[in-house]
């Protein structure tokens, strides 16, 4: 009996997404606090280049960048951007991220939270048991 990780649903999914382009797929997980169950999950692919930020990283391996003026440079060239239960007021600012750079959008908000992201038509997905709120 295998108990489902619904976090490794969500980089199930991902890595999925990652496995429909040729190159280098490149993620960055926004705000990674001190979770590492979906990266420590990608990390696992050759194909997939993960870059986590936070604005007060918990490891080395972890760029500092705050969201609501982030680090364009560290943006570039990426493909999908994540992240797991950002706060509320935050989440406008990912949006806006989004729209500058084009990557696909992915928001895991705490359960039975409403996402903050007005005139957006984001999709909510389930992917095996893991729900998610996908752009475009």
């Amino acid at each position: 009996f295998m108990c489902f990780n619904m976090w490794e649903g969500l980089g199930e999914f991902i890595h999925k997404i990652s496995e429909e382009k040729e190159c280098s797929f490149k993620v960055v997980e926004v705000g990674v606090g001190k979770f590492f169950d979906v990266s420590d999950y990608l990390n696992k692919f050759d194909n997939v280049e993960l870059i986590l930020t936070d604005i007060n990283p918990s490891k080395d391996n972890i760029f500092k960048d705050d969201i609501m003026n982030p680090n364009l440079n560290l943006y570039d060239g990426v493909d999908l951007i994540y992240s797991i239960r950002p706060p509320y007021e935050l989440q406008p600012f990912l949006i806006s991220l989004q729209e500058k750079i084009g990557a696909v959008l992915i928001i895991k908000p705490l359960t039975g939270e409403d996402l903050n992201v007005k005139n957006r038509k984001m999709r909510l997905k389930t992917y095996k048991k893991t729900s998610f709120y996908i752009y475009p």
